[in-house]
C-alpha cells in the first residue's frame, strides 16, 4: 500500500480532495498557456475557486475547510499533479491564509466573512526599499516586494518583514491590505514554475489601519530561544513541498499513460522508448524504480505533516524536532529529483520536446524544489548544529 493509494472512504459531495482528483486533465490541458502568460490561465482561476480550493485553510466559521496539515498535503499534490504551478499557488495560498491567523481576528473577518473563497497571498518586502512610517491609527507604507505568488490573480496580501522604528527600538510588523492598494510589477521570467505568476509588488504610501497589523520587536525575535519559536513558517514550506511532489506524481503519470499507449504493428519496427517499453525488462525495472522514489518522497512528507497535524500556528516546537521534520522535507525533495531523472531516462528526448508535458514537470520541480525553504546545504547544517545542542540555530525560523 502505498502513500496515496489507501482506499478512499466515500467522498462527501464537497470533499476537496475529490474534486482536485475530477481537476487533473484540465489542469494539464492549460498548463503551457499558464506558463506562457506568467500567470494562471483565467478558466483554471475558476475552476479551482469553484471546487473550494482556495479554502483549504480558511477557518471554518468562514465557511472554509479549515483541514489539517496531512488533508492539505493530499488535495495539494492532486492540483499539482495536473499542473505544478497551479499546485504551487493553491499550497502558497493555503500557507497565506494560515498565516493570517497572527495577525488579527477583525482582519480576518474583512478578508473572509461571507467571502470563504478570498485568494490571499503572502510575501515580504525588500526592507531595503521600504520604509513605514507610524500616523494616527496605523501605517502610511511604501515598499517593494520581489516575490508574490498569484500576483495577478489574488484578493489580499499578507506583507511581511516591514521595519519601523517605534521610539528607539526597531520593529518589524506584518499587514493584511487589499491588493486594490497595490501595483503589480510583471517580473516572473523564470524556467520553471512560470505560471504561479510570481510577480513584484510596488507599495506607495498606503495606509494600513492597526488592526491589520501585528508587530513584533526585533530584539525579542532575535533574542527567543531556539526551543521556543513558533512552527508556522515550517507548517507552511511544508505545505508548498506538497506541490513538488505532485509535480512529481504528475510526471509518473505521464510517463505511464506514454507507455501504455498501442504497441506498433508486429511487423513494423518497435521504438524501445515509447512502443513495447512495457515488454523491456529494463524499462519496467527503471518504471518501478521510479514509481517509489516518488513515493517515498510522498511518505516522507505525509510523516512530517503528520507529526504536526494539530499543532496550533504559534505553539513553540522544539530546534531539534524543527531541524529534524525539515531533513524529511529535503529528504522528500531529493527523492522527488531523484525519481524524475529516472523517468527522464526513460523518455528519452523526446522527454524534452517542449510539446510533452513530462519537461513542463521537470522544470518546474527543479525551479520549486530550490525554494530557500528547501536549501538543502543550509537545513543540513542547521540539524547538524541541533542534534549536538551547538547553539546559535543557523536557521531563525
Amino acid at each position: 500500500m502505498t502513500a496515496d493509494s489507501a482506499a478512499p472512504e466515500p467522498a462527501a459531495p464537497d470533499d476537496p480532495l475529490a474534486k482536485a482528483h475530477e481537476l487533473i486533465p484540465m489542469l494539464r490541458s492549460h498548463s503551457a498557456r499558464s506558463e506562457h502568460d506568467s500567470t494562471l490561465a483565467p478558466e483554471v482561476v475558476t475552476a479551482l475557486r469553484d471546487a473550494g480550493l482556495f479554502r483549504l485553510t480558511t477557518p471554518a466559521k468562514f465557511g472554509g475547510h479549515d483541514l489539517n496539515l496531512s488533508a492539505q498535503a493530499r488535495v495539494i499534490a492532486a492540483v499539482a499533479r495536473g499542473c505544478a504551478s497551479a499546485g504551487w499557488v493553491v499550497a502558497a495560498e493555503a500557507a497565506s491564509t494560515m498565516l493570517c491567523n497572527v495577525v488579527s481576528e477583525a482582519a480576518m473577518a474583512e478578508a473572509f466573512d461571507g467571502r470563504p473563497d478570498t485568494l490571499m497571498l503572502s510575501t515580504a518586502v525588500d526592507q531595503t526599499r521600504s520604509v513605514a512610517t507610524p500616523t494616527e491609527g496605523g501605517f502610511l507604507l511604501s515598499g517593494y516586494c520581489r516575490y508574490a505568488t498569484g500576483a495577478e490573480i489574488s484578493d489580499w496580501a499578507l506583507v511581511s518583514a516591514i521595519p519601523v522604528k517605534r521610539g528607539d527600538e526597531d520593529h518589524v510588523f506584518s499587514c493584511m491590505m487589499p491588493m486594490s492598494d497595490v501595483t503589480v510589477e510583471r517580473s516572473w521570467n523564470v524556467t520553471g514554475m512560470g505560471g504561479t505568476g510570481t510577480h513584484g509588488l510596488v507599495i506607495d504610501n498606503v495606509f494600513v489601519p492597526e488592526h491589520r497589523t501585528r508587530q513584533f520587536r526585533v530584539a525579542e525575535v532575535l533574542a527567543l530561544d531556539e526551543d521556543d519559536r513558533p512552527t508556522y513558517f515550517v507548517q507552511a514550506s511544508l505545505t508548498t513541498l506538497a506541490a513538488l511532489v505532485g509535480a512529481a506524481q504528475g510526471a509518473l503519470d505521464v510517463v505511464r499513460e506514454t507507455l501504455l499507449k498501442d504497441s506498433l504493428p508486429k511487423d513494423a519496427q518497435t521504438d524501445y522508448r515509447v512502443n513495447g517499453a512495457v515488454e523491456s525488462a529494463g524499462i519496467r525495472l527503471w518504471f518501478a524504480e521510479a514509481a517509489h522514489l516518488i513515493d517515498s518522497s510522498m511518505l516522507h512528507l505525509m510523516h512530517a505533516m503528520g507529526r504536526l497535524d494539530g499543532v496550533a500556528y504559534e505553539e513553540p516546537v522544539p530546534w531539534l524536532e524543527r531541524a529534524d521534520l525539515r531533513m524529511h522535507a529535503s529528504t522528500s525533495v531529493q527523492l522527488a529529483r531523484q525519481g524524475m531523472e529516472k523517468l527522464l531516462d526513460i523518455s528519452g528526448t523526446r522527454g524534452f520536446a517542449l510539446s510533452n508535458p513530462l519537461q513542463r514537470y521537470w522544470r518546474d520541480l527543479g525551479v520549486g524544489s530550490r525554494h530557500v525553504s528547501f536549501h538543502g546545504p543550509t537545513l543540513l547544517e542547521d540539524y547538524s548544529l541541533a542534534l549536538w545542542g551547538k547553539r546559535p540555530s543557523l536557521i531563525l525560523i
